[in-house]
């Protein structure tokens, strides 16, 4: 259906405030893809002057008419009130002060604890699930679970009474830009462990936390697992017999860590204030060890699971990894190829209602970080049976797939299957024996990599001919000693073999969520919106200011976006201009509701084939299943609505989940990096200025690829962001602007705060700064000395940038497009 002037006209007359373009999307009962001819619609009203737009919201001219209880256009499926549109500053960033909202005065004028308000029952606004993100002045905000919604302003008195990272439950008052939330209860604890130093004290001992989100020490009963002064594991919320309640926060120490200054100690702290543990639940494990360690022929021969282990199905994965959860194989058929993807039948082991599939549903994800893995699984499941060793039967779910010769697909099959790889491969190894080398324990599947490499190159095609994006953002991997401290950071070549795996996923990705589009039935979507209207006009100035056009104003397929991004190739600010229109890009999530995927320029997609790492590929396989067992029959329309809303509880869980995830990943990487550079205080380094912020800019060193900030004031007074340009300007002319060289000096590397502080010293082709003593000769072009190697996201910028597509590929470093 489309949405007439007239029925726009109509919601925004019925509406009790201006409304954005998704609520009129929602509301007018239209899908993501008519969002261009909804824009459209607008235009026209707003140039006849019969609609106003306030900013990223519209209006009718003149004042509305109220709302009749009953009255009025309602298209089916619309919310009975409008939906909240995403606002608010980015948790973690240290500037998330509410606008009207002031430390001091209004804090303690907001809503105390159990005080009555009111506001909150007249608001006539829905109470509100989301994720708890507190400031270090002692309020917060909670960012609603379902990824839609601004963020909601909680006073300090509200606030402190849960945790940072809690899912709670709040009542809203307010108005759009300025809601206000009383906490009604803790849905869930969502952090359990704590890192801290052990101090004892007799009876009451405490630990001190370095985590400026905990609210003080936490007191624990004394241990005999730990010594005076050792770093601790606390489990929090545990000895509610043994000490008083209410008297702060209370815990039990849970294991020793050793002295203070092992790194694990933080990476692990990182884990823990995000909800993630290093351990399993005694009854997890209980369930993980009754599974036997080979699959039985009973096993492989039941129900309708067909034998593959006579196809020569073969792993690809990087050299360190220890699970495997694909398999691959393709053969050459009349014009075309047959490709089959296989993929670890977790949903075999974990079953519905038991403490396995709650507890991964919990995690959702698995956490990779420098010197571990934190499975989302238990490893007798992970490492073991699960796990598609080589020369082992192992149970699979199985995407049977024909493509053209222009990577077409032709058809699909989807089956349960039993089946045995022949090999455990590494991307080296394949790209080695690719590139002509001999390989001696390889070299007799050189026709077997030849077929799946002329599939991809056909399937890479393809997506490039509808409009896929492939970004090329530079990765970096943080390699640790034998101590665990960061010896450098390695820059991840994406070679062929990469590409070659990363298409045979995405190909069995979209044929299952085309099959459950063609079939009519409820699935987990992996949704990416169209980017930000007014983001992305924002970087088209910036755009234009560095010589390129972007035409925006009808909005933007992302076909013409590859074609832009083609145009900066070989550009001196091709990074910096990829980061910047990385962050107007929508982020990916886990839907039931929704389907589409922009950057993929994907109809359909969804997340199969990694399970052992996903909670939502675990949980398709597990629908494909029921599907398969009802034999045809199709449920009611009531029941598949209510399995429609169950999935999308389970899919706000796992989108939240994984962006907790990554911001425990980015997290480790800033620490790692600042104690990789802690010593090196003094040097000076080339670099290049990577990001500009009101108080000043961020600089990336060009061989060791740590970045960090350069405080504006230490190049003089005055300085003023230009949002237009992106450049920070200074008084006296100076122009700061990505891409710019520079020569600079590391004045400090904290470990505790994650923050890298750089001293400017001279610009490229400039002569040296007045504040910089001791500067070497001017810089000439391409003049750089070599410097150790190394990666970090410095303070308040990330390794992946605020809103950037997420990784579509089926492991970590597979990425066609990087986070």
């Amino acid at each position: 259906m489309s949405l007439s002037q007239d029925h726009i006209r109509q919601l925004l007359a019925e509406a009790d405030h201006p409304l954005g373009l998704k609520e009129l999307l929602r509301l007018g009962g239209l899908n993501p893809g008519q969002q261009t001819d909804l824009k459209r619609a607008l235009r026209e009203l707003v140039r006849a002057g019969v609609i106003v737009k306030d900013g990223k919201r519209f209006r009718l001219e003149g004042p509305r008419t109220p709302r009749a209880p009953d009255a009025g256009f309602q298209p089916r499926g619309a919310p009975s009130t409008p939906p909240f549109k995403k606002r608010g500053p980015t948790p973690g960033s240290g500037r998330e002060e509410r606008p009207g909202f002031r430390s001091g005065g209004d804090f303690r004028r907001s809503l105390q604890r159990g005080s009555r308000d009111d506001r909150f029952q007249e608001s006539g606004q829905p109470e509100v699930e989301g994720i708890l993100h507190m400031h270090r002045d002692g309020f917060g905000f909670v960012h609603p679970v379902s990824g839609e919604g601004e963020n909601i302003f909680l006073p300090p008195g509200e606030a402190q009474r849960a945790l940072d990272n809690d899912r709670v439950l709040v009542e809203v008052a307010g108005r759009p830009g300025r809601f206000e939330g009383r906490l009604v209860r803790v849905l869930n604890r969502r952090r359990e462990l704590a890192v801290g130093t052990y101090v004892a004290q007799g009876r009451h001992s405490l630990v001190m936390t370095t985590d400026t989100n905990l609210p003080g020490p936490i007191r624990v009963p004394p241990t005999q697992m730990a010594r005076d002064g050792d770093l601790v594991k606390v489990r929090l919320g545990v000895g509610a017999d043994l000490l008083e309640p209410g008297q702060g926060l209370f815990g039990e120490v849970a294991g020793s860590l050793g002295r203070p200054g092992d790194p694990s100690a933080e990476v692990l702290g990182s884990a823990f204030a995000h909800g993630f543990s290093d351990e399993f639940p005694p009854e997890v494990m209980d369930e993980a060890d009754a599974f036997a360690v080979k699959v039985t022929e009973a096993e492989a021969t039941e129900g309708n699971r067909r034998d593959l282990r006579p196809v020569p199905l073969i792993t690809i994965d990087g050299e360190d990894a220890r699970d495997f959860d694909d398999a691959v194989y393709a053969e050459p058929q009349a014009g075309g190829w047959r490709l089959v993807v296989a993929i670890a039948d977790v949903s075999h082991y974990v079953k519905e209602r038991t403490a396995l599939d709650a507890e991964a549903l919990n995690r959702a994800t698995s956490v990779y970080l420098p010197d571990r893995v934190l499975p989302m699984l238990p490893e007798r499941l992970s490492n073991g049976i699960c796990s598609l060793r080589p020369e082992e039967d192992r149970l699979c779910m199985v995407a049977d797939m024909t493509f053209d010769r222009h990577g077409q697909r032709r058809s699909h099959e989807l089956y349960p299957a039993v089946m045995r790889s022949v090999a455990r491969c590494t991307y080296n190894e394949v790209q080695d024996v690719l590139d002509g080398k001999d390989v001696p324990h390889r070299d007799f599947l050189k026709p077997q990599f030849e077929q799946l490499m002329a599939l991809a190159r056909a399937l890479m095609g393809m997506r490039k001919a509808r409009g896929a994006i492939d970004f090329d953002v530079p990765e970096h991997k943080v390699v640790l000693g034998e101590d665990g401290v960061p010896l450098r950071m390695e820059k991840r070549e994406r070679k062929d073999s990469h590409r070659l795996i990363e298409e045979c996923m995405l190909a069995a990705n979209e044929a299952v969520a085309t099959y459950f589009q063609d079939e009519g039935l409820p699935t987990v979507y992996r949704f990416h919106g169209e980017p930000d209207p007014q983001k992305l006009a924002a970087f088209a100035v910036l755009a234009e200011a560095y010589g390129f056009h972007l035409n925006v104003e009808d909005g933007v397929s992302s076909k013409e976006l590859d074609a832009f991004i083609t145009q900066l190739e070989g550009h001196p600010e091709q990074r910096a201009l990829n980061q910047l229109l990385l962050r107007s890009m929508m982020q990916a999530v886990y839907t039931s509701a929704r389907v589409g995927h922009y950057g993929l320029a994907a109809e359909n997609y969804l997340h199969f084939t990694s399970p052992i790492r996903r909670y939502p590929d675990l949980l398709v396989h597990r629908i494909l299943k029921a599907v398969w067992a009802r034999k045809g029959k199709r449920p009611s329309e009531s029941q598949l609505e209510r399995e429609e809303a169950t999935l999308e509880g389970m899919a706000q869980q796992c989108s939240e989940r994984e962006r907790a995830a990554m911001t425990v990943e980015r997290e480790v990487v800033a620490f790692y990096a600042a104690l990789m550079m802690k010593d090196r205080v003094g040097e000076e380094f080339d670099a290049t200025v990577a990001g500009i912020a009101e108080f000043g800019f961020f600089v990336e060193l060009d061989e060791v690829h740590v970045e960090g900030l350069v405080k504006a004031e230490t190049l003089g007074p005055g300085s003023k962001l230009d949002k237009r340009t992106h450049a920070l300007v200074y008084s006296n002319g100076r122009r700061v602007r990505v891409g710019q060289k520079l020569r600079v000096r590391l004045l400090s590397a904290n470990t505790t705060s994650r923050k890298i502080d750089f001293e400017a010293l001279q610009f490229e082709d400039e002569a040296p700064l007045p504040s910089a003593t001791g500067a070497r000769p001017p810089m000439r072009r391409r003049e750089y000395a070599n410097e150790a190697p190394g990666r970090h996201a410095g303070p308040g910028t990330s390794a992946r940038p605020a809103g950037r597509p997420e990784q579509e590929t089926a492991k970590p470093g597979r990425t066609p497009w990087r986070k």
